[in-house]
């Protein structure tokens, strides 16, 4: 009857330490590329580039975009630029980075593109951050503030 009743505390005792642990998964998995922070000396890829919408849904960036193209991969790159004041309210300048890779070819593509904030709003969680997004010299008249 002994051996019984320690098969069982040992079982129960697996069971519970088998189901208390805790899921070690990051909250928030995005597929989306994060943002990179800019360096004075780095070149960055201008190609042009139309951005046609932007929105922030569950820290991901969401951009609309559209460019000629059709005949070789596109690169996207979403960059902080380093000058930014980090005291609140917090204002982020950001820009895109758009690499055609010599694609002369003339079809209009139009793709979404999405870019992970998770970092951005860890650094300052406690804090209103405003996200100001240009795409100069394409659309030199439009900047959009996203809070």
């Amino acid at each position: 009857m002994n051996t019984k009743y320690a098969y069982g505390l040992l079982f129960l005792a697996l069971n519970f330490i088998f189901y208390s642990c805790e899921d070690s998964k990051p909250v928030n998995q995005s597929h989306c590329p994060a943002i990179i922070l800019a360096v004075y000396e780095e070149e960055w890829p201008n190609d042009y580039i139309l951005i046609n919408s932007v929105s922030i849904q569950d820290q991901e960036l969401n951009l609309n975009v559209s460019h000629s193209g059709g005949c070789a991969e596109h690169e996207y790159v979403l960059i902080q630029d380093p000058l930014f004041c980090g005291t609140p309210p917090i204002y982020i300048p950001i820009r895109l980075s758009h690499n055609g890779n010599g694609d002369l070819c003339e079809a209009w593509i139009t793709e979404d593109l999405c870019f992970n904030l998770n970092d951005t709003y860890e650094e300052f969680p406690e804090d209103e951050i405003t996200i100001a997004l240009t795409n100069f010299p394409h659309q030199s008249d439009t900047t959009w503030i996203l809070n």
